[in-house]
């Protein structure tokens, strides 16, 4: 007989389910179980930076698990509101927590190193087109813990035999080329930051890397607030390229427990749509 899972952080009967279209309280439950709550060790006594907080749904995760204080940025002010006026109902004071509406690459800069013990990045890294400004924005803040989970993007792997005469190196070197220097209008270029020599190299080893562009919704509640009508999704390479180049150790987080009966809060992950990363710099 499976067992009922007792959820530490349970979202049920909170008013995060009435501050956003996007919330399921099973799905909710279990993210924050496995991303969370089974990595507690990451999270209790720290000070933590929830980017793309949304409603706050997983900074009051935090601060329920022991977080000394979070701060959470989001792009929207009705969310920021929303965040605000959630936590307070739920019980804390606002000595623990700081919202801000604005856009992360405006407030990363302004961040000093070790500011921050621990970072959570959940559903934004497939909503911009700055994937490399980003990592090198968390190599700079240094932090403890770096907790990731996002989209990516299945790709068809070139395997070529034995015999073809051009080589797996050529092939590797098309896909860079493409991914790299994609044909798009002037001023979503501008807002790509470009690769180093050593970045491309370490993607020149892999048999698949890349980002797929799709054209970005912005009345979606998770939308990215830039302008740019565009967003790249990463694929798992190319993202655990980009915390290795950066200075993490990621350890991908298993999805698969038989546990979770419900096959919509799996469904994702097991179809590789979707990977979860906790990460630490290299000591």
């Amino acid at each position: 007989m499976k067992i009922k899972t007792k959820f530490q952080v349970d979202f049920r009967d909170t008013p995060f389910l009435r501050t956003s279209k996007l919330a399921q309280p099973e799905i909710l439950n279990w993210r924050c179980e496995i991303l969370l709550t089974r990595n507690k060790e990451a999270i209790e006594g720290k000070n933590v930076l929830d980017i793309a907080s949304h409603n706050g749904w997983f900074s009051w995760a935090c601060l329920r698990l022991g977080a000394k204080h979070v701060t959470g940025v989001e792009g929207r002010q009705h969310l920021v509101e929303y965040a605000n006026q959630n936590l307070l109902r739920l019980g804390y004071t606002s000595q623990r927590f700081e919202f801000i509406q604005g856009d992360i690459f405006d407030y990363l800069p302004r961040v000093k190193p070790a500011a921050f013990d621990t970072v959570l990045c959940f559903g934004f890294l497939y909503h911009t087109i700055r994937q490399v400004e980003f990592m090198r924005e968390m190599k700079r803040i240094q932090p403890q813990w770096f907790l990731l989970d996002t989209e990516v993007a299945r790709v068809f792997k070139f395997k070529p035999s034995q015999q073809t005469p051009l080589g797996k190196r050529y092939w590797i070197r098309q896909a860079v080329r493409l991914m790299r220097f994609v044909e798009l209008p002037k001023n979503i270029m501008q807002k790509v930051t470009p690769f180093t020599f050593r970045e491309l190299e370490s993607l020149s080893r892999l048999s698949s890397a890349g980002l797929i562009f799709l054209p970005e919704d912005h009345a979606n509640e998770a939308a990215t607030i830039d302008p740019v009508d565009i967003r790249a999704i990463p694929t798992k390479e190319l993202v655990e390229l980009l915390l290795k180049i950066h200075g993490f150790v990621p350890r991908q987080l298993a999805w698969h427990k038989s546990e979770i009966s419900n096959r919509s809060v799996l469904e994702d992950y097991k179809q590789g749509n979707r990977v979860s990363y906790i990460a630490r710099p290299v000591r």
